[in-house]
C-alpha cells in the first residue's frame, strides 16, 4: 500500500478528506518516530498513540505493520527524490561559486533541516521492491547522478564517490537523537561540514575512492 498522493494541496481538498489527509500524515510521522525509537518491536497501537488517532483508523488505512512500513519506504524515497532533484535543476541553472555550498552538501544539509524525521530504513520482508517504490527509486537515482556529476566536476567529490555513498551519509549524519531538534539540527550540520571538506581535500588530492557502495546494495537496505 502506498502513501496518499501529495500532488493537490491540503487546503484545497474537502473538509473529509483533508481530515483524512491529516490523520494520515500524522499517522507516517508517529510512525517514522517510532520505528526509529523501537525498531520492528513497535507496535501499531504505539503508532496510534503517538499520532492521536484510533487503533482502528491505522489498521483500516494500513491493515498490516507490513503495510505501513511499506508507506514509510515510498513516502522517504519520493521526499529525498523531489529534494534531490530541484538542488540539481538549481544547479543547471545557476551552478554555484567554489565559496558556496556544492549540490551534495546541499542536497543532505537540507534533508537534515527539511525532512520531517530521519530517513528510516526499516528491515524488510524478502519482497521484490513495488513497482511504485521502484519508480521512487530509479528517479532517486537520477536526481543524485546530476548532483555527483555537478559536484565531481567542480571538484567537489572525489571520483568513485557515488550515488549510494550520498544515501549513507543521509543515514549516517542523521541518525535519531534524543535531544531538541534545533541541537540535533545543529550537531548534524557539523558534521557534514567535516565530511564536505575531507571530500573536497580528496577531489583535489585527486584521491580515488575504490570500493563503494553500489547503487543495488543501497536498494537492498530497502528491502532485504
Amino acid at each position: 500500500m502506498s502513501a496518499p498522493d501529495d500532488a493537490a494541496a491540503p487546503s484545497a481538498l474537502p473538509g473529509r478528506l483533508r481530515e483524512a489527509r491529516a490523520n494520515d500524515t500524522a499517522v507516517l510521522d508517529a510512525a517514522r518516530e517510532i520505528f526509529s525509537e523501537q525498531g520492528d518491536a513497535a507496535s501499531m497501537a504505539d503508532i496510534a498513540r503517538r499520532a492521536g488517532v484510533g487503533v482502528g483508523s491505522v489498521y483500516r488505512r494500513y491493515p498490516t505493520k507490513d503495510a505501513l512500513v511499506e508507506a514509510l519506504r515510498l513516502e522517504g524515497v519520493r521526499e529525498v527524490a523531489r529534494l534531490a532533484a530541484g538542488i540539481a535543476d538549481a544547479h543547471d541553472a545557476a551552478p554555484p561559486t567554489p565559496d558556496e555550498p556544492g549540490a551534495v552538501e546541499t542536497f543532505v544539509a537540507g534533508h537534515i533541516t527539511g525532512a520531517r524525521g530521519p530517513l528510516l530504513r526499516p528491515t524488510g520482508s524478502g519482497r521484490p521492491l513495488s513497482p511504485e517504490l521502484a519508480e521512487a527509486s530509479d528517479e532517486l537515482r537520477a536526481a543524485l547522478e546530476r548532483l555527483v556529476a555537478h559536484d565531481r566536476e567542480a571538484a567537489r567529490v572525489p571520483d568513485g564517490f557515488t550515488t549510494a555513498d550520498v544515501m549513507q551519509l543521509l543515514v549516517h549524519l542523521r541518525p535519531p537523537l534524543p535531544y531538541p531538534r534545533a541541537q540535533v539540527d545543529a550537531l548534524h550540520l557539523r558534521y557534514l561540514a567535516l565530511v564536505v571538506r575531507g571530500l573536497r581535500d580528496a577531489a583535489r588530492d585527486g584521491t580515488t575512492f575504490d570500493g563503494g557502495p553500489r547503487w543495488d546494495e543501497w536498494l537492498g537496505t530497502w528491502h532485504d
